[in-house]
């Protein structure tokens, strides 16, 4: 009863029960009458229920269509006010709001959604539906592998600091819950023997979940070392560039078709100023 769909560079997934569909994000208003087409193909049942991965509008919005069919949508509360506060003509506020867990139940299938902080956003949440027993988790950690570039180093929102905390709290999650494998929020490319890009499929292993943690530890540490020694943090992004320590501890173990030193270059100097501050 679980499916994925996916609108360009996103991805979600749905539940059908028969009593009804459970869907997570509406990602925009291109994407959700296809989402809405796709879901109509393999069921006549409505949508009872949306589930919000973050309050992101590039995830959230899109789903007064839903909405019009009745569907209730669900969130973590920290979503609601951010919705509220930045109101958006597309986006719709969340019916259901909660703070730690929540689960959205229908008939034998389940979507639980737990919260552990800020993260991505302030309202992240990781989702596990039943009885599939697969993962979606948005934006943190992407399926095949975490090790790779952060996507937009410069998006003020993101809470590096708690992302190390977040991620062992999800895989401690998924050890518990007997989780292995994950569906993630955007499609991740891949390149064949010939160069050939493709993409991915859409359910990968937890393992990106660890390497995505390990990717912060490592970051976090080789910034902090080079601190103690007396760099200024405006001058961390070019020792550590030009060192041989930090290409043999973080960048070699990059998967690199998306590396962009520039980019690298800003994330370090926000890290710094993570460890600058007491974070």
């Amino acid at each position: 009863g679980l499916y994925a769909f996916r609108y360009g560079p996103y991805r979600n997934i749905f539940i059908v029960t028969e009593e009804g569909v459970i869907a997570t994000d509406p990602l925009d208003v291109k994407a959700v009458g296809p989402l809405r087409e796709a879901i109509a193909k393999v069921t006549d049942q409505p949508v009872k229920y949306v589930a919000y991965s973050h309050s992101h509008w590039d995830h959230a919005s899109g789903g007064q269509l839903l909405k019009d069919e009745g569907a209730e949508f669900v969130a973590q509360r920290e979503c609601l006010r951010n919705m509220a506060e930045t109101r958006h003509p597309d986006v719709v506020l969340p019916d259901i709001v909660f703070d730690d867990e929540y689960s959205i139940e229908l008939g034998e299938h389940s979507l639980d959604m737990y919260y552990y902080g800020p993260s991505h956003d302030d309202c992240m949440v990781v989702m596990i539906a039943k009885p599939a027993n697969i993962m979606l988790i948005v934006d943190i950690s992407s399926a095949p592998t975490g090790w790779e570039m952060e996507y937009n180093p410069t998006m003020a929102e993101g809470y590096l600091y708690n992302m190390v905390p977040y991620l062992k709290a999800v895989e401690a999650l998924a050890e518990r819950e007997g989780v292995d494998t994950i569906v993630s929020g955007h499609l991740a490319l891949g390149f064949d023997e010939n160069g050939k890009m493709f993409g991915q499929p859409s359910t990968g292993p937890i393992d990106a979940v660890r390497e995505k943690r390990e990717f912060w530890e490592i970051l976090f540490k080789l910034v902090a070392d080079e601190m103690a020694t007396g760099t200024k943090p405006a001058d961390v992004p070019d020792k550590l560039l030009a060192s041989e320590q930090f290409k043999t501890e973080f960048t070699d173990r990059l998967d690199r078709r998306n590396w962009k030193e520039s980019e690298m270059w800003i994330l370090l100097r926000r890290v710094a100023t993570y460890i600058q501050t007491g974070r």
